[in-house]
């Protein structure tokens, strides 16, 4: 009597929680997924041809949610199953002795048995003399032969069956790392609902409206570091809807620095003060009424619904993400963004805005991901802060500037505009003595890479000057 006995062991499971039984270990997130995706491709050595097919499983959670995994991957290839998935106990005992005295009495050719290692592998090198390392969810398949020349079913001999194929389990990191990114895109879509609350709740309160600008922000940058594996127009529909609304606060943040700037200043009047707060305020109000607006709420909704249900490109749903892809992904924007620091001129100021965009973008990915990236990602992200803090006070000083000559064409107080005037000329102060420094340095590293080209020239000049013999 023969059977064809497709070992399978379960898949990724979770660790157990404090008191949860080992038996109650339910299959992790990245298991289930990297089982969905990957079991019609492992099953395509399957042929059962006309046999009719069994699912056995051990009880334990874990086991039955595989099994169960299996079922709909084998009805989905026209597999005639038994009734239902039956539960052995001998399974999760791991009792090979028992487990092989039971297996004669399936009616069907075919049996599939979801259990636990060691009982996987040891049972298959039991039956073949084959030692095959089975990761969670492999497959191995195993044409056992019962003798049949004796009234009693013996036990199968040691290696007197066949190894048909095997197929190795799924890289479930890769899963896991899919997870991981949603997760954290779920939870900054999160902040940025508790935020808008906060700001609905307490409008006239500064910090409310930037943390909730920047939870927006973080947001669009974490979307933007996906686009690689996200489905494109998913992608660029999202970027798309968080750009408009935080697009509407920006004019708000400017007054707001400007009004801190304002304050800070040893010459500024009372009066320059409040024209400061009066003109965050105006602001601030329709600000409020652009973000309760339906055609808003409707908009930054669908951002969140889009964030928090993310589709990845199939390729990516089918094989996963290596943790090392994501890395990859990350050193290569920080190398580009310290390269284009080195080369920036802070003269040009559409360049230097966007350099400053980029390195908020690297930070914010840095400190969002750092479970995938690692630890010292948290470090890169410092630098990038300290890159976007430079660049920040100069874009700073270009948009005062800009504002207050705004302010200068309408009429106003001769105060105010006295003091804005002299704000005017302290923005402009720095921004020369930044443009100047930057200049020097500039100056500075072009003649020390001159300085090293002379030198390089310098000796293979040496190199190639004719020796002289001596007569």
């Amino acid at each position: 009597m023969r059977k064809m006995l497709v070992l399978v062991r379960h898949g990724k499971a979770l660790q157990a929680t404090d008191g949860q039984a080992d038996f109650d270990r339910e299959l992790s997130k990245a298991g289930k997924r990297s089982l969905n995706a990957k079991l019609p491709q492992m099953l395509a050595q399957f042929e059962p041809g006309r046999a009719g097919t069994a699912i056995w499983a051990s009880p334990s959670a874990r086991s039955m949610q595989t099994a169960k995994l299996l079922s709909n991957a084998l009805e989905a290839r026209g597999v005639r199953l038994a009734d239902c998935i039956e539960e052995h106990d001998s399974l999760w005992d791991q009792n090979e002795d028992a487990f092989l005295a039971e297996l004669p009495s399936s009616p069907e050719d075919v049996v599939f048995a979801v259990g636990h290692n060691p009982f996987v592998e040891e049972l298959a090198f039991r039956l073949t003399g084959a030692r095959i390392p089975c990761s969670p969810g492999g497959l191995i398949c195993v044409d056992v032969d019962y003798p049949d020349d004796v009234e009693d079913v013996q036990l199968p001999n040691a290696g007197t069956s066949r190894l048909l194929w095997f197929s190795q389990g799924p890289a479930s990191q890769h899963w896991k790392t899919l997870v991981q990114l949603e997760n954290t895109l779920k939870e900054a879509s999160g902040t940025v609902e508790s935020r808008r609350k906060a700001f609905f709740e307490n409008p006239d309160d500064i910090e409310t409206m930037h943390k909730f600008r920047v939870s927006i922000r973080t947001l669009r940058s974490l979307v933007a570091f996906i686009k690689p594996w996200q489905e494109a127009e998913q992608n660029a529909l999202s970027q798309s809807l968080l750009r408009d609304v935080v697009a509407c606060t920006s004019r708000l943040r400017e007054l707001d620095v400007f009004a801190s700037q304002a304050k800070e200043s040893a010459d500024t009047t009372d009066e320059l003060v409040a024209f400061c707060e009066n003109e965050a305020l105006e602001e601030r109000n329709q600000v409020g009424k652009v973000l309760q607006s339906k055609a808003m709420r409707k908009k930054l909704d669908k951002a969140l619904s889009q964030t928090r249900s993310i589709k990845w490109k199939r390729s990516v749903a089918a094989e996963g993400l290596p943790p090392e892809t994501i890395r990859k992904r990350f050193d290569t924007l920080a190398e580009k963004l310290e390269g284009d620091v080195a080369d920036l001129r802070l003269s040009e100021a559409e360049q230097t805005h966007d350099v400053r965009k980029r390195a908020k973008r690297v930070r914010y990915a840095a400190e969002s991901f750092k479970g995938i990236l690692g630890d010292d990602a948290v470090g890169i992200a410092k630098g990038m802060t300290s890159h976007q803090e430079n660049l920040g006070a100069v874009c700073d000083a270009r948009v005062n500037i800009g504002m207050i000559n705004g302010f200068l064409e309408r009429e106003l107080p001769e105060a105010v505009a006295w003091d804005l005037t002299l704000l005017r000329a302290q923005n402009e102060t720095f921004l020369y003595s930044a443009l100047k420094a930057d200049e020097a340095q500039s100056e500075a590293e072009e003649e020390a890479e001159n300085d090293d080209i002379k030198s390089e020239d310098e000796v293979v000049e040496a190199q190639e000057e004719p020796k002289v013999e001596e007569v």
